[in-house]
């Protein structure tokens, strides 16, 4: 029987060794995934269609005036052909160049085409290492929110177990004990939430790694994490524009605009439709020779003026666009680093009263062991609001991390070897 390890080598996807980090993630869900695979194949395929853009036509061989009875005739009655059995025929090779402009055009217009590719792509790197990142960061925080919410469902049981006692003892009333059983029934509706979003986070995660369902792997934190304040907001703007794979988009069409443009000015000089080179054989009372021809189009009834209409229209357009993406982006940096401070500073208050909250805690766990505290009510209370503080703690930091990842999707080519 093929175990699972073999059953991924042969699928071409490398077993998971040790605990996976972040980075190691985000590698291993890019080279796996089929979105950013397919999208990789559309940009080759672009590649491909601005080089048969810009092929050079064929010439045309042409064969004319070739009379059956000098030809055929011989043949079928078995009789021997004449002295000139291509008598007044013409050989020739005719050739269609491409018009004025037009190669210009057309590689303007493939570079186009490969920018919306790239542009797909890089949406679809970008969007993938975001999610495989917040995926991370969720499971992780999950991790710590889950071992948190056990410590506070043991906590709760030993009360409820000291509760149950003095209602034994007659030194705690029927009221404490349904509220010490509440407070149990509330620590483990929370904590089998979170064991029930931490397991839909994690199947997610391993669709996005390739790996197949049920599959086990660790995750290691990362030791650079940290929750700070972004930097300039100014300079994360700028950055964010230069990176927007949009933009990319927007400025190679506006080159195929100006190329096109220039083309249907060009439309308006008397150009070559084809040429041709031709030999001519005897006859008639003529010697065979070469014979040069060409046609060309005047531009007499057609000045491609709408033509030149739409493209200016077109153009303006374009550079609306970049403008409108570049205030949307403006505002979605602004929003971004404004979230990512208020999380920063949120995570800095509670990590100042991080000691409070342990201590608190400490101080709570003792006294309700040596049994010096008998108003059960304020034991909750304050425990309640300790661990609501922890937390919480949790949660900002989370927020704060997702809200880094979203900065950075922001800022980021989504090309590889760009960021």
């Amino acid at each position: 029987m093929i175990g699972p390890v073999a059953l991924l080598v042969m699928a071409g996807v490398p077993a998971v060794t040790g605990p996976l980090g972040e980075e190691q993630a985000v590698e291993m869900a890019l080279r796996n995934s089929p979105q950013v695979k397919f999208r990789g194949h559309f940009v080759d395929e672009a590649q491909a269609k601005t080089d048969v853009a810009l092929s050079w036509n064929n010439p045309q061989l042409r064969f004319t005036d070739l009379r059956y009875d000098q030809l055929l005739e011989p043949a079928i009655d078995r009789r021997s052909y004449a002295d000139h059995p291509l008598y007044h025929a013409a050989i020739g090779l005719r050739w269609s160049p491409p018009g004025l402009g037009e190669r210009r055009a057309r590689r303007a217009e493939g570079l186009a085409n490969e920018a919306d590719a790239r542009m797909e792509l890089a949406i679809a790197r970008r969007d993938t290492t975001a999610l495989v990142r917040k995926l991370h960061a969720e499971i992780l925080s999950y991790d710590a929110q889950l071992a948190l919410g056990k410590d506070v469902l043991e906590q709760r049981k030993k009360l409820r177990a000291i509760v149950r006692s003095r209602v034994e003892q007659q030194a705690a009333t029927l009221l404490d004990q349904s509220l010490s059983d509440v407070d149990c029934l509330d620590a483990m509706t929370q904590l089998a939430e979170l064991e029930v979003r931490r397991r839909a986070a994690y199947d997610e995660l391993l669709i996005q790694l390739g790996l197949p369902a049920g599959d086990t792997i660790g995750l290691a934190l990362n030791d650079k994490d940290s929750c700070t304040a972004p930097p300039d907001t100014a300079k994360l703007a700028e950055r964010a524009h230069a990176a927007n794979p949009r933009l990319r988009l927007l400025r190679a069409q506006l080159d195929a605009v100006d190329a096109e443009r220039r083309r249907r000015w060009l439309d308006l000089v008397p150009w070559f439709d084809y040429v041709q080179v031709s030999h001519l054989m005897a006859g008639d009372n003529q010697p065979s020779h070469i014979a040069f021809q060409f046609q060309l189009t005047l531009p007499l009834f057609d000045w491609k003026r709408p033509h030149r209409r739409a493209l200016a229209a077109r153009k303006e357009g374009l550079l609306e666009r970049i403008h409108a993406d570049d205030r949307a982006l403006s505002d979605l940096v602004l929003r971004a680093t404004a979230a990512q401070s208020e999380q920063a500073a949120l995570v800095e208050r509670y990590r100042e009263a991080a000691s409070v909250v342990e201590g608190g805690l400490t101080q709570l766990r003792q006294a309700l062991e040596q049994g010096r505290v008998t108003n059960l009510v304020q034991v909750v209370q304050l425990q309640t609001r300790l661990l609501a503080a922890q937390r919480s703690y949790l949660r900002a930091q989370l927020d704060c991390k997702l809200q880094k990842i979203e900065l950075d999707r922001i800022t980021s080519t989504g090309l590889e070897g760009e960021d």
